[in-house]
């Protein structure tokens, strides 16, 4: 089930997948990076804002078996929970809406490494973790009240009076964040060894007449 969070205006959605579907996914990842083949032919760095060490492409054979099924149900809630008034029924938006995906990848991020500020296209992106490193969450400095270290930041408007232009998320094992494709977002870099996996994806939402 999502939940709808609405911090600035734009909705955010949040839900869980389960931890065999992480295992499933990290696996795939696992064999990606022990076949130089594979990583040459699934490479995405080239096209991605990150500035990580690997980028890798998921095929559509695994998102259509594992992935999508999933996915298509949480979209399709979180677009309803967004347009409720004017589709009234959840049964009711599912004959009018249809989902397209625009790919969907993995992102391999080791210390010091970053995703700088950027958007997507489509309608609507969305996040998954599914591998922290034991060090995950240590600050810089012991003192500082905030630790955005390895957290992803959503941007939109300005700071004033009563409203907030940043949203910090702390990454979970399983966690999915969906969000519109034009929300400014970057992912800061962490301190120590390990490894922090995650998928993401891009969707347009048509609305049929």
């Amino acid at each position: 089930m999502v939940n709808i969070e609405k911090p600035f205006g734009p909705a955010l959605g949040e839900f869980k997948i389960d931890n065999i579907l992480v295992d499933k996914i990290n696996s795939y990842t696992d064999d990606i990076i022990n076949d130089k083949d594979k990583i040459k032919k699934q490479d995405a760095g080239f096209k991605l804002a990150g500035q990580v060490k690997q980028e890798f492409d998921i095929d559509s054979s695994f998102f259509n078996k594992y992935i999508k099924k999933k996915l298509d149900e949480e979209i399709s809630e979180y677009v309803f929970k967004c347009y409720e008034k004017k589709f009234n029924t959840f049964e009711n938006l599912k004959k009018k809406i249809s989902i397209l995906y625009h790919g969907c990848w993995i992102v391999r991020q080791f210390e010091n490494e970053y995703n700088p500020l950027h958007l997507h296209t489509g309608s609507i992106s969305g996040v998954c973790y599914i591998l922290l490193p034991k060090s995950f969450g240590e600050k810089s400095q012991e003192n500082k009240i905030k630790n955005p270290n390895g957290h992803i930041a959503l941007v939109h408007g300005t700071e004033q009076f009563g409203s907030q232009a940043v949203k910090l998320i702390k990454p979970e094992i399983g966690k999915f964040i969906l969000f519109p494709n034009y929300m400014l977002h970057t992912v800061y870099p962490f301190k120590g060894p390990g490894e922090r996996r995650s998928f993401s994806f891009n969707a347009t939402i048509n609305f049929k007449s």
